[in-house]
């Protein structure tokens, strides 16, 4: 036997053999996607770059805005608008304890609680479960945005009627690079994406602050978080009417007190879609309190209520029948 041929008859085999090893390799070394949106998460609060980043509001009205972030890692987030003008001179500095806004050139700022607290971390933490349990999460092909390599992850709603999204998670550095969310309708309501991002990059927060008038030392916030309605009970002036029905898959997420107690607004999710509960006494008047796009608003008992949602609008009615 010549062992010139038997060679090149096992050849092909140890090609294949060869090939079915890499694959193998490959799946197993794959990052499933709920481990690449939990670490997109967490990538979120511990990150330093640079970026601009726009977004586009496509309903009810078509709009955009283009702002300058910058995110020091673990708490500390400075934005400041340049689109359209007439947010041109808006800037936003969260320092972990307050969420401030002040329009340049003018003496005016307001606080809110943080975004980077470690409350809202938690609220974040408990969205991104509910996604697990309510949706239905993929991997599509990968993809490119600003020449990086990003997973491209698609969310499902396993109950209709909810909103999907898809996302573009930067495979480095598990940032969202873009997002896009549909409505219940399957229409594209809103994509945001960086137009230029730099990572690692550290700034003064002191050189930051200066954009902010000088403020005072006792911080009044515009806004209180309740992560329970019985601590809400606590602090809040009249007494708080609560929905018995909810969709499918939302769960109570938090109360804000609003307007120095005269207000309130409860949030429910499912991890994606949104649900908000405004209430207030009949004889309080608030300028712009009831904007919104296609809320249902009503008076009963005294209040006055304001109802969103990202939900068809007869679940909205089943919500507004419900409210006791």
């Amino acid at each position: 036997m010549n062992p010139g041929k038997g060679f090149q008859k096992v050849l092909p085999c140890l090609f294949v053999l060869i090939i079915l090893s890499g694959s193998m390799t490959c799946d197993l070394l794959a990052i499933e996607p709920k481990e690449i949106l939990t670490r997109s998460l967490e990538a979120q609060f511990g990150l330093d770059f640079e970026g601009i980043k726009k977004t586009e509001f496509r309903l009810p009205r078509r709009g955009y805005t283009t702002i300058r972030v910058i995110q020091q890692k673990p708490d500390f987030t400075y934005k400041a608008t340049s689109a359209p003008s007439r947010f041109k001179r808006l800037v936003i500095l969260d320092d972990g304890k307050f969420y401030m806004e002040h329009i340049q050139g003018s003496n005016k700022f307001e606080f809110f609680p943080s975004l980077n607290s470690l409350e809202a971390k938690e609220i974040k933490r408990k969205s991104l479960n509910l996604i697990f349990i309510n949706y239905k999460i993929s991997k599509l092909l990968d993809g490119y945005i600003l020449a990086r390599p990003v997973y491209v992850i698609s969310l499902i709603p396993k109950h209709p009627g909810n909103p999907r999204r898809k996302v573009w998670i930067d495979k480095k550095t598990y940032l969202p690079l873009k997002g896009e969310d549909y409505n219940w309708q399957e229409k594209l309501i809103s994509s945001s994406f960086y137009t230029e991002i730099h990572f690692d990059r550290r700034f003064s927060r002191e050189v930051l602050n200066r954009d902010f008038p000088q403020r005072p030392r006792k911080k009044v916030l515009s806004q209180e978080r309740f992560l329970s309605l019985k601590d809400l009970r606590r602090k809040i002036r009249f007494p708080v009417s609560l929905p018995h029905y909810l969709p499918a898959g939302y769960e109570f997420q938090e109360a804000v007190l609003l307007f120095e107690g005269r207000a309130v607004k409860l949030t429910y999710t499912n991890g994606l879609g949104v649900i908000c509960l405004f209430q207030m006494p009949s004889n309080i008047k608030l300028r712009g309190y009831l904007e919104g796009a296609h809320p249902l608003v009503w008076r009963k008992r005294g209040k006055t209520f304001d109802l969103k949602g990202d939900v068809p609008r007869k679940e909205l009615f089943k919500i507004k029948q419900s409210v006791k």
